[in-house]
């Protein structure tokens, strides 16, 4: 039996997909139960929880604010279920991440296994995907916690922690480029470049970047993978761009960090989210703190 009422259940698919119709399909329940359901809210809280339009429920202010405690009831019902079963299952928990790309490639997979030598019965799931998604998660609850880059404040997220991460230029050992001090997005119109394409952060201020200084760079590639951009850099002596702890892994591995001079490209910050208000399960609090104190002993913070 769910812990949680029914009402907040149904009334939060609702405000999920804008539609009683769609609900009652996802949740194999009549419409008009659901219907009632959500009356009986209103009527309890005293104020209508949706704008109803032609194409859809919308919730109203009140509306937003009740959806987000029922995502905060379901993620406690859900953790507090979890801590019971594990009073029979020695232990077992499952965090679940979400973060930005160039986090994946090593830093998280190092944090991930060090952080099982001391929680071996804890089990990770991890989800590659755009900064705004990454917070996204979070905020709507399919995520404990976001590794990610934000340009500016999120709304439904905690920041557990926060610093500036500048982007740097990657270029492999005995490039030109390698030996200098620093670089501006100019310097780079003479060298073959890879560069993310857009939706991620670090375009957004290079594009930001260019129009303000008249800049008109041509990449050889573009992608959302920083992987296939490395590996072409490696190849080919390209130029690419990416966060510095994204990059610091592959110093090792015959490339150089060369510090971008723009200004701009250093206001982007590193933060790790938790869901607003929430109290997190004990093995969650632990990775966030084990995160943290990883990220400050780069001397980023």
């Amino acid at each position: 039996m769910p812990l949680v009422s029914d009402s907040l259940r149904y009334f939060l698919e609702v405000a999920r997909t804008g539609s009683i119709a769609e609900a009652s399909a996802n949740l194999r329940i009549a419409a008009s139960s659901i219907s009632r359901h959500i009356a009986r809210l209103e009527q309890s809280t005293g104020a209508p929880l949706f704008d109803r339009h032609p194409r859809g429920m919308v919730p109203t202010e009140a509306g937003r604010l009740l959806a987000d405690h029922a995502r905060r009831n379901l993620l406690e019902e859900a953790d507090l279920l979890e801590r019971i079963r594990d009073v029979d299952r020695s232990g077992r928990s499952l965090i679940t991440v979400s973060c930005a790309e160039g986090f994946a490639e090593d830093f998280l997979p190092v944090e991930i296994a060090r952080f099982r030598e001391h929680h071996p019965a804890a089990r990770v799931h991890l989800t590659v995907t755009e900064p705004a998604a990454a917070t996204q998660s979070v905020a709507v609850g399919t995520a404990d916690l976001a590794l990610t880059f934000s340009l500016a404040p999120a709304s439904g997220v905690r920041v557990a922690y926060s610093c500036q991460e500048p982007i740097v230029a990657l270029v492999p050992s005995g490039h030109p480029l390698g030996e200098l001090d620093g670089v501006s997005l100019a310097d780079l119109q003479h060298h073959p470049l890879a560069l993310m394409a857009g939706g991620s952060t670090l375009r957004e201020l290079v594009d930001v970047c260019c129009a303000a200084e008249g800049l008109h760079l041509e990449p050889v590639l573009t992608s959302n993978s920083s992987t296939a951009l490395n590996a072409l850099a490696r190849r080919t002596g390209a130029v690419t761009l990416t966060g510095l702890l994204s990059s610091r892994h592959l110093v090792a591995d015959g490339f150089r960090i060369v510090p971008l001079t723009n200004p701009e490209l250093h206001r982007r910050s590193l933060q790790v989210h938790t869901m607003a208000q929430r109290t997190l399960p004990a093995p969650v609090d632990a990775f966030v703190r084990q995160l943290v104190a990883s990220i400050e002993a780069t001397g980023l913070g």
